[in-house]
Protein backbone atom coordinates (compact mmCIF):
# COMPACT_ATOMS: atom_id res chain seq x y z
CA UNK A 1 0.00 0.00 0.00
CA UNK A 2 1.16 3.49 -1.20
CA UNK A 3 1.80 6.54 1.13
CA UNK A 4 1.95 10.03 0.13
CA UNK A 5 3.13 12.68 2.13
CA UNK A 6 3.57 17.15 1.04
CA UNK A 7 6.89 18.13 0.12
CA UNK A 8 7.26 21.69 -0.35
CA UNK A 9 10.02 21.58 -2.76
CA UNK A 10 8.60 18.50 -4.85
CA UNK A 11 4.88 18.23 -4.23
CA UNK A 12 3.48 14.79 -3.52
CA UNK A 13 6.08 12.37 -2.43
CA UNK A 14 5.27 8.40 -2.96
CA UNK A 15 6.29 5.95 -0.51
CA UNK A 16 6.30 2.36 -0.56
CA UNK A 17 5.27 -0.05 2.71
CA UNK A 18 9.33 -0.60 3.12
CA UNK A 19 10.04 3.41 2.85
CA UNK A 20 7.82 3.82 5.37
CA UNK A 21 9.50 1.20 7.98
CA UNK A 22 12.51 2.43 7.26
CA UNK A 23 11.67 6.25 7.73
CA UNK A 24 9.84 5.09 11.14
CA UNK A 25 12.55 3.74 12.57
CA UNK A 26 14.15 5.77 15.01
CA UNK A 27 17.48 6.11 13.84
CA UNK A 28 15.98 7.74 10.87
CA UNK A 29 13.95 9.89 13.30
CA UNK A 30 16.90 10.80 14.57
CA UNK A 31 17.37 13.01 11.38
CA UNK A 32 14.29 15.25 12.24
CA UNK A 33 16.64 16.97 14.77
CA UNK A 34 19.43 17.54 13.17
CA UNK A 35 19.23 21.19 11.03
CA UNK A 36 20.11 20.79 7.34
CA UNK A 37 22.23 24.02 7.13
CA UNK A 38 23.70 23.90 11.33
CA UNK A 39 24.42 27.21 12.28
CA UNK A 40 22.74 29.00 9.19
CA UNK A 41 19.74 29.87 10.74
CA UNK A 42 21.73 32.54 12.76
CA UNK A 43 21.68 34.44 9.46
CA UNK A 44 18.72 33.25 7.37
CA UNK A 45 16.31 32.68 10.53
CA UNK A 46 13.94 30.12 7.99
CA UNK A 47 16.60 27.58 7.83
CA UNK A 48 15.47 25.70 10.26
CA UNK A 49 14.63 22.66 8.06
CA UNK A 50 16.43 18.97 8.76
CA UNK A 51 18.01 16.08 7.43
CA UNK A 52 14.66 14.69 6.95
CA UNK A 53 12.69 16.50 4.83
CA UNK A 54 16.14 16.60 2.49
CA UNK A 55 16.49 12.88 2.73
CA UNK A 56 13.15 12.37 1.78
CA UNK A 57 13.58 14.38 -1.43
CA UNK A 58 16.85 12.92 -2.19
CA UNK A 59 14.84 9.06 -2.46
CA UNK A 60 12.26 10.63 -3.88
CA UNK A 61 14.54 12.34 -6.81
CA UNK A 62 16.24 9.06 -6.99
CA UNK A 63 12.76 6.82 -7.43
CA UNK A 64 12.32 9.00 -10.56
CA UNK A 65 15.62 7.95 -11.98
CA UNK A 66 15.85 4.46 -11.29
CA UNK A 67 13.65 1.45 -10.67
CA UNK A 68 16.45 0.13 -8.39
CA UNK A 69 15.17 -0.62 -4.97
CA UNK A 70 18.51 -0.64 -3.25
CA UNK A 71 19.39 2.59 -4.63
CA UNK A 72 16.60 4.31 -3.79
CA UNK A 73 16.87 3.08 -0.48
CA UNK A 74 20.31 4.12 -0.24
CA UNK A 75 19.30 7.67 -1.78
CA UNK A 76 17.40 8.15 1.61
CA UNK A 77 19.64 7.03 3.91
CA UNK A 78 22.58 8.60 2.37
CA UNK A 79 22.57 11.22 5.64
CA UNK A 80 21.84 8.65 8.16
CA UNK A 81 25.45 9.20 9.28
CA UNK A 82 25.16 13.10 9.98
CA UNK A 83 26.39 13.88 12.82
CA UNK A 84 25.37 16.88 15.33
CA UNK A 85 24.85 20.00 13.31
CA UNK A 86 25.36 18.15 9.80
CA UNK A 87 28.97 19.59 8.28
CA UNK A 88 29.70 21.11 11.77
CA UNK A 89 30.96 18.01 13.20
CA UNK A 90 32.38 16.59 10.41
CA UNK A 91 35.86 17.64 10.92
CA UNK A 92 35.95 16.67 14.65
CA UNK A 93 34.43 13.26 13.99
CA UNK A 94 37.03 12.72 11.24
CA UNK A 95 39.64 13.74 13.42
CA UNK A 96 38.75 11.47 16.74
CA UNK A 97 37.43 8.75 14.61
CA UNK A 98 38.41 8.46 11.52
CA UNK A 99 34.58 8.98 10.66
CA UNK A 100 32.98 10.34 7.86
CA UNK A 101 29.25 10.55 7.73
CA UNK A 102 29.44 8.23 4.11
CA UNK A 103 30.67 5.59 6.56
CA UNK A 104 26.80 4.64 7.30
CA UNK A 105 27.73 0.63 8.68
CA UNK A 106 28.76 1.81 11.84
CA UNK A 107 25.32 3.62 12.29
CA UNK A 108 22.99 1.20 10.43
CA UNK A 109 21.74 -0.54 13.90
CA UNK A 110 19.47 -1.64 15.75
CA UNK A 111 15.50 -1.34 14.23
CA UNK A 112 16.98 0.32 11.34
CA UNK A 113 19.06 -2.84 10.87
CA UNK A 114 16.16 -5.06 11.50
CA UNK A 115 13.92 -3.67 8.99
CA UNK A 116 16.78 -3.90 6.12
CA UNK A 117 17.33 -7.44 6.72
CA UNK A 118 13.40 -8.52 7.22
CA UNK A 119 13.04 -6.82 3.78
CA UNK A 120 15.63 -9.04 2.06
CA UNK A 121 18.08 -5.39 1.29
CA UNK A 122 21.74 -5.93 1.39
CA UNK A 123 23.31 -3.49 3.80
CA UNK A 124 26.75 -4.21 2.20
CA UNK A 125 25.24 -2.72 -1.25
CA UNK A 126 23.20 -0.22 0.36
CA UNK A 127 26.26 1.34 1.63
CA UNK A 128 28.47 1.06 -1.11
CA UNK A 129 25.64 2.58 -3.23
CA UNK A 130 25.82 5.74 -0.69
CA UNK A 131 29.74 6.10 -1.54
CA UNK A 132 29.92 5.77 -4.91
CA UNK A 133 26.71 5.02 -7.02
CA UNK A 134 26.14 7.99 -9.60
CA UNK A 135 22.39 8.58 -8.86
CA UNK A 136 23.27 8.95 -4.88
CA UNK A 137 26.75 10.22 -5.43
CA UNK A 138 27.71 11.33 -8.72
CA UNK A 139 28.85 14.45 -10.75
CA UNK A 140 25.29 15.64 -11.33
CA UNK A 141 23.41 13.78 -8.30
CA UNK A 142 20.16 13.16 -6.68
CA UNK A 143 21.64 14.79 -3.65
CA UNK A 144 22.73 18.28 -5.22
CA UNK A 145 19.17 18.50 -6.98
CA UNK A 146 17.60 18.54 -3.79
CA UNK A 147 20.05 20.46 -1.70
CA UNK A 148 20.04 23.39 -3.46
CA UNK A 149 16.20 24.07 -4.22
CA UNK A 150 15.49 23.37 -0.74
CA UNK A 151 18.44 25.21 1.11
CA UNK A 152 17.33 28.11 -1.22
CA UNK A 153 13.55 27.96 -0.26
CA UNK A 154 14.05 27.45 3.24
CA UNK A 155 16.81 30.82 3.63
CA UNK A 156 15.21 32.67 0.96
CA UNK A 157 17.99 32.86 -1.12
CA UNK A 158 16.25 32.94 -4.65
CA UNK A 159 19.68 31.71 -6.01
CA UNK A 160 19.36 28.05 -5.61
CA UNK A 161 16.64 27.69 -7.81
CA UNK A 162 16.88 25.98 -11.04
CA UNK A 163 14.49 23.96 -13.17
CA UNK A 164 14.73 20.05 -11.46
CA UNK A 165 12.23 18.70 -13.41
CA UNK A 166 13.38 19.70 -16.82
CA UNK A 167 17.28 18.27 -15.45
CA UNK A 168 15.61 15.56 -14.44
CA UNK A 169 13.58 14.22 -17.65
CA UNK A 170 17.05 15.10 -19.23
CA UNK A 171 18.84 12.85 -17.99
CA UNK A 172 19.76 9.12 -18.30
CA UNK A 173 21.55 6.00 -16.70
CA UNK A 174 23.73 4.57 -19.06
CA UNK A 175 24.84 1.49 -16.33
CA UNK A 176 27.60 3.58 -15.31
CA UNK A 177 26.91 6.79 -14.90
CA UNK A 178 24.28 10.11 -15.44
CA UNK A 179 24.54 11.52 -18.98
CA UNK A 180 22.84 14.75 -19.27
CA UNK A 181 20.83 14.83 -23.01
CA UNK A 182 21.97 18.23 -25.11
CA UNK A 183 18.65 19.19 -24.32
CA UNK A 184 19.40 19.07 -20.46
CA UNK A 185 22.38 21.44 -20.66
CA UNK A 186 20.99 24.52 -19.64
CA UNK A 187 19.20 22.92 -16.58
CA UNK A 188 22.53 21.58 -15.93
CA UNK A 189 24.27 25.29 -16.33
CA UNK A 190 21.65 27.09 -14.47
CA UNK A 191 22.35 23.93 -11.23
CA UNK A 192 26.19 25.41 -11.95
CA UNK A 193 25.19 28.72 -11.06
CA UNK A 194 22.90 28.06 -8.85
CA UNK A 195 25.81 26.14 -6.46
CA UNK A 196 28.47 28.98 -7.46
CA UNK A 197 26.06 31.63 -6.05
CA UNK A 198 24.86 29.65 -2.85
CA UNK A 199 28.20 28.68 -1.49
CA UNK A 200 29.67 31.87 -0.51
CA UNK A 201 26.08 33.34 0.29
CA UNK A 202 25.20 30.77 2.05
CA UNK A 203 27.15 28.07 2.92
CA UNK A 204 30.60 29.77 3.48
CA UNK A 205 28.55 32.85 4.51
CA UNK A 206 31.26 34.69 7.67
CA UNK A 207 28.79 34.36 10.23
CA UNK A 208 28.06 30.90 9.38
CA UNK A 209 31.42 30.08 9.35
CA UNK A 210 32.18 31.19 12.76
CA UNK A 211 29.22 29.85 14.27
CA UNK A 212 30.55 26.52 13.25
CA UNK A 213 34.16 26.94 13.79
CA UNK A 214 33.23 28.08 17.38
CA UNK A 215 31.09 24.84 17.98
CA UNK A 216 34.31 22.94 16.57
CA UNK A 217 36.55 24.25 18.91
CA UNK A 218 33.68 23.31 21.99
CA UNK A 219 33.42 20.09 20.81
CA UNK A 220 37.14 19.37 21.15
CA UNK A 221 37.63 21.10 24.60
CA UNK A 222 34.80 18.38 25.43
CA UNK A 223 36.18 15.41 23.99
CA UNK A 224 39.66 16.53 25.44
CA UNK A 225 38.09 16.39 28.89
CA UNK A 226 36.64 13.26 29.03
CA UNK A 227 33.74 13.44 26.59
CA UNK A 228 33.34 10.33 24.21
CA UNK A 229 33.54 11.20 20.67
CA UNK A 230 31.58 7.73 19.52
CA UNK A 231 28.67 9.34 21.19
CA UNK A 232 28.18 11.41 18.03
CA UNK A 233 27.01 9.30 16.01
CA UNK A 234 24.13 8.61 17.81
CA UNK A 235 23.09 12.37 19.26
CA UNK A 236 21.18 15.06 17.50
CA UNK A 237 21.39 18.94 17.67
CA UNK A 238 19.65 19.01 20.76
CA UNK A 239 21.29 16.53 22.87
CA UNK A 240 24.38 18.09 21.80
CA UNK A 241 23.10 21.74 23.01
CA UNK A 242 21.90 19.79 26.31
CA UNK A 243 25.26 18.35 26.80
CA UNK A 244 27.32 21.66 26.82
CA UNK A 245 24.84 23.78 28.55
CA UNK A 246 25.00 21.79 31.52
CA UNK A 247 29.06 21.28 30.78
CA UNK A 248 31.68 23.79 32.31
CA UNK A 249 34.59 25.87 31.28
CA UNK A 250 34.86 27.22 27.49
CA UNK A 251 31.59 24.44 25.89
CA UNK A 252 29.44 26.16 27.77
CA UNK A 253 30.65 29.31 27.66
CA UNK A 254 30.68 29.06 23.29
CA UNK A 255 27.08 27.92 23.59
CA UNK A 256 26.07 30.40 25.44
CA UNK A 257 27.64 33.03 23.05
CA UNK A 258 25.60 31.11 20.13
CA UNK A 259 22.37 30.92 22.47
CA UNK A 260 22.51 35.06 22.27
CA UNK A 261 23.85 35.12 19.18
CA UNK A 262 27.00 36.86 20.55
CA UNK A 263 29.63 35.43 18.14
CA UNK A 264 33.39 35.69 17.80
CA UNK A 265 34.20 38.95 14.79
CA UNK A 266 36.53 38.97 11.90
CA UNK A 267 39.93 39.98 13.14
CA UNK A 268 41.14 39.58 9.43
CA UNK A 269 38.78 38.35 6.32
CA UNK A 270 40.68 38.24 3.15
CA UNK A 271 40.82 36.58 -0.29
CA UNK A 272 42.97 35.09 -2.62
CA UNK A 273 44.80 37.88 -3.91
CA UNK A 274 46.13 39.59 -0.49
CA UNK A 275 47.51 36.19 0.63
CA UNK A 276 50.08 33.28 -0.38
CA UNK A 277 47.24 30.58 -0.98
CA UNK A 278 49.74 27.79 -1.68
CA UNK A 279 51.46 28.37 1.85
CA UNK A 280 47.95 28.96 3.56
CA UNK A 281 46.43 25.87 2.03
CA UNK A 282 49.21 23.76 3.45
CA UNK A 283 49.23 25.52 6.95
CA UNK A 284 48.67 24.02 10.12
CA UNK A 285 45.47 26.02 11.50
CA UNK A 286 45.84 24.88 15.27
CA UNK A 287 49.73 25.43 15.34
CA UNK A 288 49.06 29.33 14.08
CA UNK A 289 46.28 30.16 16.37
CA UNK A 290 48.38 28.96 18.90
CA UNK A 291 50.68 31.50 17.76
CA UNK A 292 48.46 34.06 17.51
CA UNK A 293 47.38 33.88 21.05
CA UNK A 294 50.35 33.88 22.49
CA UNK A 295 51.64 36.82 21.55
CA UNK A 296 48.31 38.48 21.66
CA UNK A 297 48.54 37.08 25.42
CA UNK A 298 45.18 34.96 25.46
CA UNK A 299 43.99 30.91 25.46
CA UNK A 300 44.36 29.57 22.23
CA UNK A 301 40.66 28.80 22.29
CA UNK A 302 39.69 32.35 21.06
CA UNK A 303 41.18 32.37 17.73
CA UNK A 304 40.18 30.58 14.95
CA UNK A 305 41.93 30.75 11.70
CA UNK A 306 39.50 29.89 9.11
CA UNK A 307 40.71 28.15 5.67
CA UNK A 308 38.43 27.67 3.28
CA UNK A 309 39.03 24.34 1.73
CA UNK A 310 39.04 24.05 -1.65
CA UNK A 311 37.34 21.25 -3.06
CA UNK A 312 37.11 19.42 -6.59
CA UNK A 313 33.83 20.45 -8.50
CA UNK A 314 32.71 17.32 -9.48
CA UNK A 315 29.60 18.99 -11.44
CA UNK A 316 32.45 20.29 -13.76
CA UNK A 317 33.50 16.39 -14.78
CA UNK A 318 29.66 15.57 -16.00
CA UNK A 319 29.11 14.36 -19.38
CA UNK A 320 27.07 15.62 -21.59
CA UNK A 321 25.62 13.05 -24.65
CA UNK A 322 26.09 15.81 -27.79
CA UNK A 323 25.17 13.82 -31.18
CA UNK A 324 26.13 10.24 -29.66
CA UNK A 325 29.63 11.74 -28.56
CA UNK A 326 29.72 12.16 -24.56
CA UNK A 327 31.68 15.53 -23.23
CA UNK A 328 32.82 16.91 -20.36
CA UNK A 329 29.99 19.59 -19.92
CA UNK A 330 32.76 22.32 -18.90
CA UNK A 331 33.98 21.26 -22.22
CA UNK A 332 30.67 21.54 -23.64
CA UNK A 333 29.57 25.06 -22.15
CA UNK A 334 31.70 28.26 -22.51
CA UNK A 335 29.76 29.53 -19.33
CA UNK A 336 30.82 26.33 -17.30
CA UNK A 337 34.15 26.62 -18.06
CA UNK A 338 34.02 30.57 -17.07
CA UNK A 339 32.61 29.51 -13.55
CA UNK A 340 35.39 27.13 -13.09
CA UNK A 341 37.71 29.79 -13.77
CA UNK A 342 35.64 32.11 -11.36
CA UNK A 343 35.02 29.48 -8.16
CA UNK A 344 38.62 30.05 -6.60
CA UNK A 345 37.43 34.08 -6.53
CA UNK A 346 35.20 33.27 -3.77
CA UNK A 347 37.72 31.74 -1.24
CA UNK A 348 38.32 33.31 1.88
CA UNK A 349 40.89 33.36 4.72
CA UNK A 350 39.14 34.57 8.00
CA UNK A 351 40.38 35.02 11.24
CA UNK A 352 37.82 35.29 14.08
CA UNK A 353 38.28 35.86 17.97
CA UNK A 354 36.16 37.85 20.39
CA UNK A 355 35.23 41.58 20.41
CA UNK A 356 37.47 42.48 22.81
CA UNK A 357 40.79 41.07 21.03
CA UNK A 358 39.86 42.06 17.84
CA UNK A 359 42.39 45.04 17.27
CA UNK A 360 45.27 42.92 19.13
CA UNK A 361 44.62 40.16 16.71
CA UNK A 362 43.97 41.11 13.55
CA UNK A 363 47.58 43.63 13.01
CA UNK A 364 49.04 39.95 14.48
CA UNK A 365 47.15 37.96 11.84
CA UNK A 366 48.23 40.47 9.23
CA UNK A 367 51.52 40.51 9.77
CA UNK A 368 51.50 36.59 10.13
CA UNK A 369 50.10 36.01 6.70
CA UNK A 370 51.77 38.66 4.83
CA UNK A 371 48.68 40.30 3.90
CA UNK A 372 49.12 42.44 1.14
CA UNK A 373 47.27 46.30 1.44
CA UNK A 374 44.29 47.03 -0.61
CA UNK A 375 46.55 49.83 -2.89
CA UNK A 376 44.51 53.07 -1.91
CA UNK A 377 41.80 53.94 -5.01
CA UNK A 378 42.64 57.28 -6.62
CA UNK A 379 39.73 60.27 -6.32
CA UNK A 380 38.45 61.51 -9.33
CA UNK A 381 40.00 65.00 -8.85
CA UNK A 382 43.11 63.14 -9.00
CA UNK A 383 42.62 60.82 -12.20
CA UNK A 384 41.20 64.09 -14.08
CA UNK A 385 44.06 66.76 -15.26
Amino acid sequence: MMKTIRDPIHGQIRLDDTIVKIIDTPQFQRLRRIKQLGFANLVYPGANHTRFEHSLGVMHIASLLTDDVEVTIAALLHDIGHTPFSHGSERVAKKYLKYEHEDVKKVIVGELKDVLVEEGLSLSRIARYIKSNPIVSGEIDADRMDYLVRDSHYTGVAYGVFDVERLIDKIYFDGKRLIIKSGGLKAAESLLISRYMMYPTVYFHHVCRIARKMYEKALEYLIENGFDAKNLLFMDDYDIISFMRSSSGFAKEVIELIDSRRLFKRALYVGRNRVNLKEILNLNAERVEEEIANEVGIDRNYVIVDVQPIEEVKEFNALVDIDGELIKLEDASPLIKSLKAAEIDTWKLGVYTKKEYVEKVSKIAADYFNVKRVPKQKTLDEVLP
